[in-house]
């Protein structure tokens, strides 16, 4: 079954499979949104589900297979734990429904290239959300990369901190099914990377992950060289008070500088045209615009994609090999030695 041609004024019908966290912030993105219905809410706790089905006017079930059976559905956008990502995925498209699908595309790559052929055998467009490159910063470093500003890039250190998920939701922490601090949270700075640089060549990681601690903290830092040149060291956490995010990117000629705790969210020193007399950098600073939503970004992005036939920036491809550098982030921790990356960025191997 292949998905139906939409009108420029038809919405989008939505079914929401997942109304937990992130599933709960697409649920009210989908309900803000005058291009998108949610038509159906669909989660085992039924009282869950059914909350977001009155605030949208749809109806909520405890089972996903009713939801997909209902013709008038466009699309789904699965909120699952990573390990039921497949399954969700699968039965979408076979449903012959666009699938959008958080990420991490999958716990495995066999997982993620199975969806993605599942998804092109059915014609339906695949978006898996790696929001991060919808946020203004990250978006805005992209452009500074591009045009070449910052000359050449010699060293990037990432920060994503948070607290501690596993208290309120176990299955984080389990690495077998769900790929624990890596595959959930660093995950979204290896994606960025791979953006700006490209694929990696080589990887050193270490941290908690492994350990008798890693069910209730996490903890984990990866050093990444890139086929370009470029090293990125990131740090990633499950032990902090709150959550925020960092990048400083360092160039031939200046520095630029991102944290979600300062007001100026990203800042640009530049190295070039210094003053005689103070050595003292210009400074151009950067506010993130009031009416930035990344979530709904990526949602308009989907949205648009199925409208237009226009490609996704996170196809199941792209978020494929996204995953595989996390695997081996993983790797290296779980046997203390580095990892070499064959020319096929999915193939990697330990050294």
């Amino acid at each position: 079954m292949s998905a139906t041609a939409l009108t420029a004024s038809q919405p989008v019908r939505f079914a929401l499979i997942g109304a937990g966290g992130m599933g709960g912030t697409h649920a009210a993105n989908l309900i803000a949104s005058p291009a998108t219905d949610l038509a159906w809410v669909v989660d085992l706790d039924l009282e869950r589900a059914t909350a977001w089905a009155e605030r949208s006017g749809g109806r909520a079930t405890a089972e996903m297979d009713e939801a997909l059976a209902d013709p008038t559905v466009d699309a789904v956008l699965v909120a699952l734990p990573t390990s039921v990502h497949r399954l969700a995925t699968e039965r979408a498209a076979a449903a012959g429904k666009h699938v959008f699908c958080e990420k991490p595309i999958a716990r495995t790559v066999a997982d993620a290239e199975a969806m993605t052929a599942a998804c092109a055998r059915a014609g339906v467009v695949f978006q898996v959300g790696h929001v991060v490159r919808f946020y203004p910063e990250y978006a805005r470093i992209k452009q500074v990369l591009d045009a070449g500003t910052l000359g050449q890039v010699a060293m990037v250190r990432t920060q994503r901190r948070s607290a501690p998920v596993m208290e309120r939701s176990p299955w984080f922490a389990d690495l077998e099914k769900n790929g624990g601090l890596i595959i959930d949270l660093m995950i979204h700075d290896l994606d960025t990377l791979r953006w700006y640089f490209g694929d990696a060549e080589r990887l050193y990681a270490h941290g908690l992950s492994y350990t008798e601690w890693q069910q209730s903290r996490d903890v984990a830092m990866a050093s990444v060289r890139f086929r370009n040149g470029v090293i990125a060291h990131l740090d990633a956490s499950w032990a902090h008070g709150g959550f925020y995010t960092a990048i400083e990117v360092a160039g031939e000629k200046g520095l630029l500088s991102h944290n979600s705790r300062k007001s100026a969210t990203l800042t640009f020193e530049s190295s070039e045209n210094t003053s005689e007399f103070h050595n003292i950098a210009p400074r151009q600073t950067y506010l993130r615009p009031s009416t930035a939503n990344p979530p709904m970004r990526e949602l308009q992005h989907f949205v648009a994609a199925i409208r237009t036939g226009t490609p996704v920036m996170t196809d199941g491809a792209e978020a494929t090999r996204t995953l595989a550098l996390a695997q081996a982030v993983l790797d290296s921790m779980r046997t203390g030695r580095p990892i070499a990356f064959a020319q096929d960025a999915a193939a990697a191997t330990v050294s």
